[in-house]
This record gives C-alpha cells, structure tokens and sequence, in this order.
C-alpha cells in the first residue's frame, strides 16, 4: 500500500510567551559566569566559549538573532520569545516565531542581513556559515555564540543546558534538557518492539535534482534507532550524505523509506519519487512504503525531538503493518 505519513506540527512543546520579558531581565542583569575553562568575566557579563573555541561575552540578551530552527524553538522554550528579533528560513514553530523577521539561510548568512535587526546577541552553530560573516557580525561589537550540531541524544540534552547558560538561565535549561529527555524516553518505552528489526533509509530530497542518502553523524541516526529500526545508510559506512544512486540506494535495501515532503511534492507525488532509479528495486519501493514529513520538522534536532521520535514510532509499525 502506498501511502505518506504527514508529520503536522499541532503541539506547543513549551509556551514561549508568558515570561519572556521577566527572563530576558534576569538574563540582562546577570552576575553568574559561564565557561568551561572556569574564568570569570566583569560583573554583569557571562562568558561562554562556543564550538568554533571563540569566547563570547554575553550581558544583553534583548534583541536575539537565531540562526538554525532548533535554536529557536530552545530559545522560546526558554522563556525568550520576546526577545527573538531575526531567523533564519529553517525556523517552523512555534507560529509565533514565523512573524520573525527571515535574516537569510543560516549556512549562508550575511552579515548585513543579520545586523539590520540590530542584535545584542547571535546564535548559531558549527553549520551557520560563511566564517566570515560571523566575524563581521562580530567586528559589529555583537556577540556570536556557536554551539555543536548534536548528532546524539546526550549531545541533545547538553546543548539545551548551554543554551541555558548562554542566557542566564541556567537551571532552566537543565530543566528543558530533563524535559526532552523524559520525552524521549516515554516514546521508546511506549514502542511495540519489531521483530525483525527493519531497515530504515532517510533520503533527503527537494526533487531530481537533490537526493541524499544520509548515514552516521546526521540527527536522522538517533532517531531510527530509537524507533527500533536499522539506520541502513549508517550499516554501510556511510559518514554524513552521499548522492542517492541506483548502486546506493539498491545496496542499502531499505525495507522503509523517509524522506521529506517537500521532495514528494517536487516529485507531484510517492509515484513520482518511486520511479527515482534504483528506489522501486528495494524492498521499501517494492512495497511502497513511504512515509514522508516537513523537513522542518523530522530534521529539527530540537525541542520537540520527542513528539517527532512518538509520531514516527508509530507511523513506522502502521506502515510495516499495511504492507
């Protein structure tokens, strides 16, 4: 049976609004002193040495730029709605932050894009580039703080803890981090094992003309295994993306496929992305089993990773189970 398993965004994981004003305060008026070499900054200021090793001195936390839509739903979640002024075109959720200001793409940023919110603060992470970029945002007097894209869950739970940090609010973020990860867990614990285990293939798609097989080290990984599945792109050695071929995709004999919805549209459907070569030849395409979601969503290693990790649970047995 070929059918697409939509992920829709109906739930606020944490309401963003009510106390923004009261956080962004505390955050402002700070004393507390953040960096992992245990220095100590002036009084009113926090220090923070981001992945990129640049030091970062925090003390007004008024006027943030995100750079990445995770980073923004942590934000929001954290308290600091208000205070988001500008975001990049990856930012989904929550629906308030949509009437955000767009500064651009965060791995192509411009600094012109970002200062014209005038910031007090950027945030990014080891993706958001040109370099150069980041540094004239930073010659602007504005701090840039760039965190590690968490590729594992406990990478997950330690960057909501930094951002916490970062906006001096630390015992929030570890509670945001608590948060996810009993999030995360009750979705497991809730899963029907399978048996046998199958294959699973993440593609990343926009149309013919974008197709990549993701593998170890892409937030897709954690996900499939915690579903109870195999991450296929992974079992062959794959570090990062590769090129969807026919000689891939029929290696990694995926007995389910996931891909993004934007790709079926721009393909005018799950036929359209079936006659990809090499796809119909695996099990998945065999079958047709697809299931597709908003790449905003199944690729937004952020708060809402739980909801994202239940709903594919399920979609995941629903699927097997009308094959």
């Amino acid at each position: 049976m070929r059918r697409i398993a939509i992920l829709v965004t109906v739930v606020l994981l944490v309401a963003g609004c009510g106390g923004d004003e009261d956080a962004s305060s505390t955050a402002a008026d700070a004393t507390t002193v953040v960096d992992a070499s245990g220095a100590t900054a002036a009084p009113g200021e926090r220090s923070f040495v981001g992945a990129d090793g640049t030091e970062s001195l925090i003390s007004d936390t008024s006027r943030i730029v995100t750079l990445s839509g995770d980073l923004t739903e942590a934000v929001y979640a954290l308290g600091f709605g208000d205070s988001v002024v500008g975001r990049d075109v990856t930012t989904i959720h929550p629906p308030e932050a949509l009437a955000v200001p767009i500064v651009g793409i965060g791995r192509f940023i411009t600094a012109e894009g970002v200062l014209a919110e005038s910031p007090t603060l950027v945030l990014g992470d080891t993706q958001s580039a040109p370099l150069e970029a980041l540094e004239q945002i930073r010659s602007a007097g504005v701090p840039v703080v760039i965190f590690e894209v968490p590729t594992s869950f406990d990478e997950l739970y330690e960057k909501a803890r930094q951002i916490g940090e970062v906006l001096g609010v630390p015992g929030e973020g570890v509670a945001l981090a608590n948060e996810v990860q009993e999030s995360i867990e009750t979705a497991v614990a809730a899963a029907t094992p399978l048996d046998p285990t199958p294959g699973v293939a993440f593609i990343y798609s926009r149309g013919p003309d974008v197709m990549l097989l993701f593998g170890d080290g892409m937030v897709t990984s954690p996900l499939i295994e915690a579903s109870g599945a195999r991450d296929v792109g992974a079992e062959l050695g794959i570090e990062g993306t590769v090129d969807v071929t026919p000689e891939a995709i029929v290696a990694a004999a995926p007995d389910v496929i996931v891909t993004t919805q934007e790709g079926i549209d721009a393909f005018g459907g799950v036929d359209g992305f079936l006659d990809v070569p090499g796809i119909a030849e695996t099990p998945a395409g065999e079958a047709g089993r697809v299931i597709a979601y908003s790449e905003g969503d199944f690729l937004t290693f952020g708060p809402r990773i739980g909801e994202h990790l239940e709903r594919f649970i399920v979609d995941l047995r629903a699927e097997l189970a009308d094959s």
